[in-house]
Formats: C-alpha cells, structure tokens, sequence
C-alpha cells in the first residue's frame, strides 16, 4: 500500500515538472546558441528544449538546456561526451553534485544517437543522421 502510495507522489512530482513547450525554455535555448560560434551546415529540425526532461528545476534548467543545443547540433562522438561532461559539471557547480552523476549517466545511456528518440545525440538531423553530413 505504501508502496503504491510513494510512486504515485513521485510521478505526481516528476510529470507536473514536465514543460515541453514552456516559452522560458526556449527563449534560455535561443540566449545559449547565440553565445556559440556554430559553423554550418545546420541541422534541418528546428531547436526545441524540454529543460532537464521533467527533472523538477532545481537552479540547474540552463545546464540542461545548453545540454540541448549541443545535443541538437550533434556530431563526433567525442562532442558528445564533452557535452555530457560539461552538463554533470555544470549541475554540480549548481550545488547538486550527487544530481549532476546521476544526469550524467542518464544522457550516456538515454542519449545515444541509434535510438530514434526525439532527445537523441544530434535530433536536430532527420534520423538516422547524429550530425552534419561527412564529405
């Protein structure tokens, strides 16, 4: 009975934190890819952000959110992991470190360019494609 109790709390929790289309996020999206330098070609998916993919914020978005530009572009697989490593990084340097390995190794294990999730490494390219076309 607890049990059934406890996870109903936590997803009650989780999904109300959910905010796919929030207005913030994407005006925090277009702030993050102006301070880039990016070098065409560019994916043909327009950006979106979810945030931190119905993680509750916690002073952490914004980490979560360039996590997203970079994932959105895409590219080699050493980006990637420097993307991944720069978000654990950022997270922790918001206070949470324990919440920024644990983020950490859910986008090494959920972000994966083979899988046709609308989060994948480089989902700004039609899939298969994780990144600009090589010559």
């Amino acid at each position: 009975m607890y049990k059934g109790i406890f996870i109903l709390v936590i997803s009650c929790i989780l999904f109300s934190s959910c905010s796919s289309s929030d207005q913030k996020l994407q005006l925090i999206g277009q702030e993050v890819y102006a301070q880039k330098k990016w070098v065409p070609p560019f994916p043909p998916n327009k950006f979106k952000t979810d945030g931190c993919s119905c993680w509750p914020d916690n002073g952490w978005q914004k980490c979560c959110v360039e996590h997203d530009v970079i994932y959105w572009m895409g590219g080699t697989e050493e980006e990637r992991k420097q993307a991944d490593l720069d978000l654990e990084k950022c997270v922790s340097k918001s206070g949470h470190p324990f919440i920024g390995k644990i983020m950490y190794y859910g986008v090494c294990v959920g972000g994966v360019y083979w899988l046709p999730t609308p989060f994948r490494w480089g989902f700004g390219w039609k899939y298969p494609q994780s990144g600009p076309p090589k010559n």
